[in-house]
């Protein structure tokens, strides 16, 4: 009996409409023209309102990709979770529905879920956001999940543990999983079927091995080619080579001197501290980073949920502020204390953000998009002159009769590429890329990747690439700094970070990713299979 279905396809393939029409979510012009959905052998459509609406949330839940819309901003997390959880058993007592919703955001990596149970959804980070989005999906008991890219925005170490969490409850309770994904190494962890969708219809559907080590359609085998995999050369050097073990304490190298981060420090408040009694100490957010990027090259920043890179990153690019440390980019010297406007740095750095749809304007057209981008630039660095709209439209791919339509005419990986050249059209020296490659699906993903390194190359801009995913990492980057509890824990060139370094974290980061064995691999199905038991 399959319990855990993964659904897999390019973005537009009709994957997220299963779940929603499963859950009936979808909007009023939505229509269905045949076929049933049945629960227990009772159809949907034969279901009384009220019993749909007792059968969506308590016996079938859903996990949504966007973490921000899901949470509810005026309301506390823990509140939200015991919100579910009485709404699904009545008969529990508030004491009894904080106890379990504490125990929910422990099961779900909450780090000090007592500590943090009154704070609000913007006092944590991404990837914490969506373990309690997991923890609400979980609330109710359901016999039923629908995940919708659940582990896109979390780390390796965090996504094996989500991974592990949603395996167990298969096991353990009996629960099924509709597993909505792009990301090959999950379907091949969690699922025991796959389905394989293309414009609307199914390509092909069977057991997770056989269709990952023997596909049997074109298209998934062009899928599963595109994937990017980690590579851990064997026969490595030495890793207590001592240029490397200098390399690895942080400290910058003489050679790098376009970008350079001088001891940069920032503290955050603690929750529950300001007009709350008994508040803790502040935590550190950063503490004293040290980076020497040289120019032309993408230097990438690894690390766990919470550990400091996005915030280092909205530093760079001004829009946040640090008290202590200092940023110099070239002969110029940048005060962090200060905004990005007031201290110069918002006109010589951009930024690519994570989620396209949420970074561009609604109610502006492309073409007004990357205008204001270029008038931006010009008002900048007036005596730059590089490209216009057409021309940076054909150079990143994309069709000029866009220029004429709005973000939500385009897909994912079109919107994702409008940001990329809005961010050169400004003519920045640096771009900081905050996960560009986490939401696409993976041959989306490899254009993308591809598109950067050629454009990185061509522009000779310095950019920092922040990411969770080590195997786009590797393929991206000549240098990774390896970030933990705001501090570099590791630094080296990529070759060393994937191969030679020795630090215990780094390596852990390394095998916590989950990992696709396909076509051209060597480890045969059968290990493959006895890998995910070991697992779980």
């Amino acid at each position: 009996m399959v319990r855990s279905l993964g659904i897999i396809g390019e973005s537009g393939a009709g994957k997220s409409t299963v779940g929603n029409a499963v859950l009936r979510l979808l909007a009023p012009e939505f229509q269905q023209t045949s076929g049933t959905i049945a629960i227990n052998g009772k159809a949907l459509e034969a279901m009384t309102a009220s019993e749909r609406e007792t059968l969506r949330g308590r016996r079938i839940s859903a996990i949504f990709q966007d973490h921000t819309a899901s949470l509810d901003p005026l309301m506390s997390v823990g509140a939200q979770v015991e919100e579910t959880i009485l709404s699904a058993k009545p008969a529990l007592s508030k004491r009894q529905a904080r106890a379990k919703a504490l125990e929910l955001m422990a099961r779900v990596g909450i780090p000090e879920p007592a500590r943090r149970y009154s704070n609000y959804p913007h006092q944590f980070s991404g990837g914490q956001r969506q373990r309690i989005v997991i923890a609400i999906a979980l609330a109710a008991s359901p016999d039923i999940i629908i995940a919708d890219e659940p582990t896109s925005a979390l780390d390796a170490t965090v996504q094996k543990q989500i991974l592990e969490l949603l395996r167990g409850l298969v096991d353990e309770t009996g629960i099924s999983i509709i597993l909505i994904t792009h990301d090959m190494g999950v379907v091949s962890e969690i699922t025991d079927r796959v389905l394989v969708m293309r414009h609307g219809q199914m390509v092909e559907q069977d057991g997770t091995a056989k269709v990952l080590d023997a596909p049997a359609h074109d298209y998934t085998r062009k899928l599963l080619a595109a994937v990017p995999r980690l590579r851990i050369p064997a026969g490595s050097a030495d890793p207590h080579d001592k240029q490397r073990e200098s390399d690895c304490s942080g400290q910058p190298t003489a050679d790098a001197r376009f970008l350079v981060a001088q001891d940069v420090s920032k503290q955050f408040s603690a929750p529950g501290s300001g007009w709350r009694f008994g508040a803790d100490k502040p935590g550190f957010a950063l503490r004293n980073i040290r980076m020497r990027l040289p120019r032309g090259t993408i230097t990438g920043i690894v690390g766990e949920s919470g550990s400091g890179k996005t915030t280092f990153g909205r530093i760079i690019a001004g829009l946040d502020t640090a008290p202590i440390g200092r940023i110099t980019i070239g002969e110029s010297v940048f005060d962090v204390s200060r905004n990005g406007r007031r201290s110069g740095l918002l006109g010589r750095v951009q930024m690519i953000f994570q989620d396209p749809s949420v970074s561009l304007n609604p109610r502006m057209t492309i073409a007004e998009t990357l205008n204001e981008s270029i008038r931006f630039g010009a008002k900048m660095r007036p005596d730059d002159e590089r490209y216009g709209t057409a021309e940076m439209m054909d150079r990143l791919g994309l069709a000029r009769s866009l220029l004429s339509r709005h973000p939500h005419q385009l897909s994912g990986g079109q919107n994702q590429r409008v940001c990329i050249a809005r961010a050169l059209l400004a003519r920045p020296e640096i771009i900081v890329a905050d996960e560009p490659t986490s939401a696409l699906d993976v041959s989306v993903q490899a254009e993308i990747v591809q598109l950067l390194k050629g454009t990185i190359a061509d522009e000779d801009v310095t950019m920092v690439f922040i990411s969770h995913d080590l195997a786009i990492v590797q393929e991206m980057c000549s240098s990774v700094y390896i970030f933990k509890d705001g501090r570099i824990e590791d630094f080296g060139t990529a070759d060393f970070i994937f191969s030679q370094s020795s630090n215990p974290y780094t390596r852990a980061h390394q095998r916590t990713t989950p990992t696709v064995y396909v076509l051209s691999d060597l480890t045969p199905p059968s290990h493959r299979l006895e890998r995910k038991q070991r697992m779980f």
